[in-house]
């Protein structure tokens, strides 16, 4: 199926620009406060319990119990509010990312939506997490310099391979799959990251489960909000529905 035109606007509109703007901003913020709500209720029973645990094999030592013995009683408040504010933040950028590429794509929709969110996915956390795991405190792992920069090489190349085997000539689809496996050979084979110290038996239980847990959870997090912002993406662009009448006399006010 051919790509939409883009949002259906009008193109003798004078305001085209303003119009495609506000129609991918609403459901991006929408969206990222839905999907960033579902992504801490599905913290909450999944890995922030594993963090807690892991937290008290850290802090096993003496010389850490009296730091935690006069801790705020509400200080897990404080906590799951700043968590629940980083991770709706944290998925409305991402929204805003999805949903600039469904304008510039003019590829929306529930089905689309949830492709583009299997995308977002694979490059900013299954591909990175093949060569930078996702870890819970108690573990000593490489310095966090070289795990950030594996982390950004890999979430890059993993997305330039996606765009490229999606979006490239039929000659170059080959090479986006094998830009995939790069990030791999670099940082498994030929520079890889220092080894991290061998956990207790009782941690690496932990830390294998979480690993499991995060990669879960942020794929349901990516299915939700890819599905949430381009449903409603498709309605703002619908002039003809309730939704994209709203959009369409707002634009006409400014």
């Amino acid at each position: 199926m051919p790509p939409r035109t883009t949002c259906g606007t009008r193109p003798d509109s004078p305001a085209i620009e303003k119009a495609v703007l506000a129609k991918t901003i609403y459901p991006a913020i929408a969206a990222g406060i839905l999907a960033g709500v579902v992504f801490f209720t599905l913290q909450c029973w999944t890995t922030l319990p594993l963090i807690h645990q892991a937290e008290r094999y850290e802090n096993a030592a003496p010389a850490h119990v009296a730091s935690h013995a006069g801790e705020a009683p509400d200080s897990k408040f404080l906590r799951a509010a700043f968590t629940t504010a980083g991770d709706v933040l944290v998925a409305i950028g991402f929204g805003l990312l999805l949903t600039a590429m469904y304008a510039i794509s003019g590829r929306y929709g529930l089905i689309a939506g949830m492709i583009w969110g299997l995308a977002g996915f694979a490059t900013f956390q299954l591909g990175p997490a093949l060569v930078v795991s996702p870890s819970i405190p108690a573990l000593e792992l490489a310095p966090l310099p070289l795990r950030q920069n594996a982390w950004l090489i890999a979430a890059l190349l993993t997305g330039i391979g996606l765009a490229i085997f999606a979006f490239g000539p039929k000659v170059a689809k080959f090479g986006g799959l094998l830009l995939l496996f790069v990030p791999i050979v670099l940082f498994r084979y030929l520079f890889p990251l220092p080894n991290e110290a061998v956990p207790a038996q009782a941690v690496a239980a932990l830390e294998h489960n979480f690993i499991l847990l995060v990669i879960g959870d942020n794929l349901i997090f990516w299915l939700v909000l890819g599905a949430i912002s381009g449903w409603m993406f498709e309605i703002a662009c619908n002039p003809e529905g309730p939704m994209g009448a709203i959009w369409t006399r707002g634009d006409s006010l400014t």
